[in-house]
């Protein structure tokens, strides 16, 4: 599956926590420097395809899967891959 570069940021956001950590909306849209709507989109997209969860507590909060993390180490998307913190 290739990404949207929005994706990727996304996915590189959220694939450079270690867990459990998690993110929201707007800590993505800080962390990618990408509008709401674009994350939006892209986590709808990365969700759907098994590479996003959502967690149900409160304000929705982002975690990127083992398969999400796996799929960010692709050469092809090294740029969008952090290192962990």
């Amino acid at each position: 599956m290739a990404f949207t570069e929005p994706e990727a940021k996304v996915l590189g956001a959220l694939s450079s926590l270690g867990l459990p950590h998690v993110l929201t909306v707007r800590e993505l849209c800080r962390a990618t420097g990408l509008p709401e709507t674009s994350v939006h989109r892209a986590l709808l997209r990365l969700s759907r395809t098994g590479l996003a969860l959502v967690t149900r507590h409160g304000p929705a909060r982002w975690r990127c899967t083992d398969r999400g993390r796996l799929a960010i180490t692709r050469p092809v998307y090294r740029d969008y891959a952090r290192t962990r913190q």
